[in-house]
């Protein structure tokens, strides 16, 4: 199915499953019928994150690529924490948190006269390191039992909501085209933030074995917004010398291992997620020092992430 077809699909299930939730919150229950589960996980993480504009705000004239500015494996250390509730009725919810702090990175700044990234008159290459990227997530869902001989299958639809934020900074440039060296005083910074519903779907399996897998898809719609301040630009505002806005579609996926409970019910954790977003084309706003505006295209952003993380997990 594409998008558009999606989109009605996801607010549908979200509705449905925040009234079943209320239901589930304010009927008398047992509080040990509720199965919860605590996470705390910390990982390596490496990001690749990119973004382009048009000469113009068609995207026709040329330059059809004005200028490039391109984020290579940033390599990020993350702490993460997650919270899951889950009632004798099936219905679940989780809520995720991560923080993790940018220790190195590299970027590059092009900007073309010609078509197709042609023509290139100007490149830096910069370093990338001392900011933060952050990201939070809830969800709620319906978790169906599936018994086949000693193996239990747990499949959870979900619906929910997410925000991530990068914030990115630019500096020790070193102009490479043309090769006039190093530029003093560049300390530029580049904040994003996606953010919007999403659905998907988890698997868990529970086996007579020490070790059981979980796998998770999802697919989110979201809204797309940044703001940069480029410290050396004069004929630019700060700290707001330009923002962006779209919209943007992302599928992450995770997979991973744990340990049977054990020593007072903890289990060890493994996982790998990975994740990809790109936006359509929208509106890049640029504030010029005088006060005038100025408007063009915004091609595209994309932004891939990694990350491997170990952790314990305890059952309460």
């Amino acid at each position: 199915m594409d998008k558009m077809n999606l989109e009605p699909i996801a607010r549908r299930l979200t509705t449905v499953l925040l009234l079943s939730l209320s239901v589930w919150l304010i009927g008398p229950r047992d509080a040990s019928a509720v199965e919860t589960k605590l996470d705390l996980n910390a990982g390596y993480r490496t990001d690749d994150f990119n973004w382009n504009i048009a000469g113009d705000l068609s995207g026709t004239v040329t330059p059809n690529v004005l200028s490039e500015l391109t984020w290579r494996t940033l390599r990020i250390m993350q702490l993460s924490g997650g919270l899951q509730l889950t009632g004798s009725n099936g219905l679940h919810f989780r809520a995720t948190a991560d923080y993790g702090w940018i220790r190195s990175g590299d970027n590059q700044d092009s900007d073309y006269l010609g078509d197709n990234r042609t023509l290139e008159f100007s490149r830096t290459n910069n370093d990338t390191s001392g900011d933060n990227v952050s990201d939070m997530s809830v969800a709620l869902g319906y978790r169906f039992r599936i018994v086949q001989d000693r193996t239990v299958t747990y499949l959870t639809p979900l619906a929910g909501y997410s925000r991530h934020e990068q914030n990115l900074r630019i500096t020790d440039a070193n102009q490479t085209i043309p090769a006039t060296g190093s530029i003093p005083g560049l300390d530029s910074t580049y904040q994003s933030l996606w953010e919007g519903r999403w659905i998907g779907v988890e698997f868990l399996t529970d086996t007579p074995n020490e070790v059981n897998a979980f796998f998770r898809l999802e697919h989110h719609w979201a809204d797309y917004s940044a703001e940069a301040n480029w410290n050396l630009r004069a004929d630019l505002q700060h700290p707001r010398s330009f923002g962006q806005d779209a919209n943007g579609t992302g599928n992450v996926l995770s997979v991973g291992f744990l340990t049977v409970p054990k020593f007072n019910h903890w289990s060890v954790r493994v996982g790998l997620d990975y994740q990809r977003w790109t936006t359509d084309p929208g509106v890049n706003t640029v504030y010029f020092s005088d006060g005038t505006i100025g408007v063009t295209r915004l091609n595209s952003v994309e932004w891939k992430s990694w990350v491997l993380s170990l952790g314990l997990q305890r059952l309460m």
